[in-house]
C-alpha cells in the first residue's frame, strides 16, 4: 500500500524526462512509483490532482525567516507558496532555529549567518582571525555558511575578500549582498564583488537588485550584468520577479540604519532620513511589513506609520524599486552552451510577502520567456543540486516526496507536500516542525535545538562542484 497516491496530474520533471499525465505513489516519505495509472485501491489515501500541474517541490535559495523579517509567519507563507525547501539568507542562526522549532510548517530549511558589524564581528574591517572564529562558530551552531550584508551593513573591500577566502577554506557556503564601504548595492557593487571573489566559490544574491537604473538605464545595467556573469567562474546566482524589495526600517539618530533603505528613499525622491521614511510610508512609496493573522502583508498610510513607530522603527520595509525589463532579462538570459546565466529563480521572500515564484514564473511561461521545463529547472532542480540535495528537485522513484501541485490557469498553488506529508492544501497549512539542512559540523546543534537535521556535504554540492548542476 502507498501512504498517498497523487492521481491524474500532469507531471513536469525535466530531470527525469517526464512531461505528461502520471500518477505518483508515495510511501514512507519517498516516491515509490510513477506510472500512467496506479489503482486507487493500492493507496491508503488518494488526492485527485486531475487537471493540475504536479511539480517537484520548489527550492527557494533566498528567503528570510528570522524575527527581523516576520519569521513566525514565514514558514506558513512558504508552505502556502509551494516551497518545500528554502535557504535563509541572513540568520542569525540561533534565532532562525528557535522560530523553525516553534513556528515550523513541515518544510526543509537551511540558514546562512550574517556577517554584521557589531553582531558577528566587531567592526566593518574584522581581522582574518576574528572572521575565521566567527565563521567556524556559525557552522558549529548549524549554519551552512555566511552572508555579507554589503548593501545594508557593509564591510571594507579587504574584509569582504577575507570572508570569501576563509569561508572557502572552511568548506562553508559564502554569499554576498553586493556593496562595501567603498561601493553601493548597484552595478558598481556587483563589479567589485566579482573582482574580490577571485577564484573563490561565492553566491551573489538577487542579481536584479543591482540593475535598478542608478548607474545606467536599467536594461543597459542588465546587459552589463549578463556579460560579466557569463564570464565569471565558481559563481552561484539567483534573481527574483517581484516589483518590491525588502529592507529594514530601523532608524538610529534620525537616519535609517541600512544603506539600502537610504538609497531607496533617494531613488524615490525622498530625504534619506527618518522623517523622509515617514513621509514615504504615508504617501505609499514605503510599505511596512505587517503581520495580519497568520501571514505578513505590506501596508502604507497612517496605520502603517503607527506600526513602524510602535516597533521603534525596527520593522521590515519594502519599496517598489525593481524595474520590469531587468527581471525578465535576467530570468531568461542564456550562455552560448544553453545554460542559464543566472542559476535560479528565488524570491528574497519568506516573511517578506513576495513569494511569487509560481504566480510570476508561470506568467513567464505563458509569455514564452521560459518553457515549463526551464521554469522547473530554475525553481526546483538546479537549486536542489546547488545545496547538494540529490533526492530533491525532481520526482524520480526513490526521491524525497517533495511535491508542489499547481493550478496553472490560476497560477496558484493548491497543495504542498514535503517528505510525503501534506503541509498545505487549498490555503490551509497543516504542517508542523522543520527539518534543518546543515553540515556534519552543525548536526549536534540542530539536534540540541529540538529539530531534525538533514546533513549535506557542500564539498560534493553544486556550490563547490559546478559540474553537478
Amino acid at each position: 500500500m502507498y501512504d498517498l497516491l497523487l492521481k491524474g496530474g500532469h507531471l513536469v520533471d525535466p530531470a527525469n524526462g517526464r512531461n505528461g499525465r502520471f500518477d505518483i505513489g508515495i510511501r514512507r516519505g519517498s516516491i515509490a512509483r510513477i506510472a500512467p495509472d496506479i489503482p486507487r485501491s493500492e493507496a491508503a489515501e488518494v488526492l485527485n490532482v486531475s487537471g493540475l500541474l504536479v511539480l517537484p517541490g520548489l527550492v527557494d535559495i533566498h528567503i528570510h525567516a528570522s524575527s527581523e523579517f516576520q519569521g513566525r509567519v514565514a514558514h506558513r507563507m512558504l508552505a502556502l507558496a509551494g516551497v518545500t525547501t528554502a535557504l535563509d539568507m541572513a540568520g542569525p542562526i540561533d534565532d532562525v532555529l528557535a522560530i523553525a522549532r516553534d513556528h515550523g510548517a513541515g518544510i526543509n530549511l537551511a540558514c546562512l549567518n550574517r556577517v554584521k558589524p557589531g553582531e558577528m564581528v566587531g567592526t566593518a574591517d574584522p581581522s582574518a582571525g576574528e572572521l575565521e572564529a566567527g565563521i567556524a562558530a556559525a557552522l558549529e551552531r548549524g549554519a551552512l555558511g555566511v552572508k555579507i550584508m554589503g548593501g545594508h551593513y557593509p564591510l571594507t573591500p579587504e574584509a569582504t575578500g577575507r570572508v570569501f577566502e576563509i569561508a572557502n577554506r572552511l568548506g562553508a557556503w559564502a554569499a554576498i549582498h553586493c556593496g562595501s564601504t567603498r561601493s553601493r548595492s548597484d552595478l558598481t557593487g556587483l563589479r567589485e564583488a566579482l573582482d574580490l571573489k577571485g577564484r573563490n566559490h561565492v553566491h551573489i544574491a538577487h542579481i536584479n537588485s543591482y540593475c535598478r537604473g542608478t548607474v545606467k538605464e536599467p536594461q543597459q545595467e542588465a546587459l552589463q550584468a549578463i556579460e560579466w556573469l557569463t564570464e565569471a567562474e565558481n559563481l552561484v546566482t539567483e534573481s527574483y520577479l517581484a516589483v518590491v524589495n525588502g529592507t529594514s526600517g530601523r532608524c538610529i539618530d534620525g537616519v535609517p540604519e541600512s544603506d539600502r533603505t537610504r538609497a531607496c528613499l533617494e531613488q524615490g525622491g525622498y530625504p534619506a532620513t527618518e522623517d523622509g521614511l515617514r513621509r514615504a510610508i504615508l504617501e505609499g512609496f514605503g510599505r511596512v511589513n505587517v503581520i495580519e493573522g497568520d501571514r505578513a502583508v505590506l501596508r502604507t498610510g497612517p496605520e502603517a506609520v503607527a506600526v513602524w513607530e510602535a516597533a521603534g522603527t525596527n520593522v521590515g520595509i519594502s519599496f517598489p524599486v525593481n524595474p520590469p525589463l531587468p527581471r525578465l532579462m535576467l530570468a531568461a538570459a542564456k550562455k552560448r552552451d544553453g545554460r542559464f546565466v543566472v542559476d535560479a529563480l528565488a524570491t528574497d521572500g519568506g516573511g517578506i510577502p513576495r513569494n511569487f515564484t509560481i504566480s510570476a514564473g508561470l506568467r513567464l511561461v505563458e509569455l514564452e520567456v521560459l518553457t515549463m521545463a526551464e521554469f522547473v529547472l530554475k525553481s526546483c532542480t538546479v537549486p536542489a543540486r546547488l545545496l547538494g540535495l540529490s533526492s530533491k528537485g525532481h520526482l524520480g522513484e526513490g526521491a524525497d516526496a517533495d511535491v508542489t501541485v499547481v493550478d496553472a490557469a490560476a497560477a496558484e498553488v493548491r497543495t504542498t507536500i514535503a517528505a510525503g506529508q501534506v503541509v498545505a492544501h487549498h490555503g490551509v497549512v497543516m504542517g508542523r516542525s522543520t527539518r534543518i539542512i546543515t553540515t556534519e559540523r552543525g548536526r549536534s546543534a540542530v539536534e540540541a535545538a529540538g529539530l531534525q537535521p538533514v546533513v549535506t556535504d557542500l564539498a560534493k554540492s553544486g556550490f563547490y562542484r559546478r559540474d553537478r548542476i
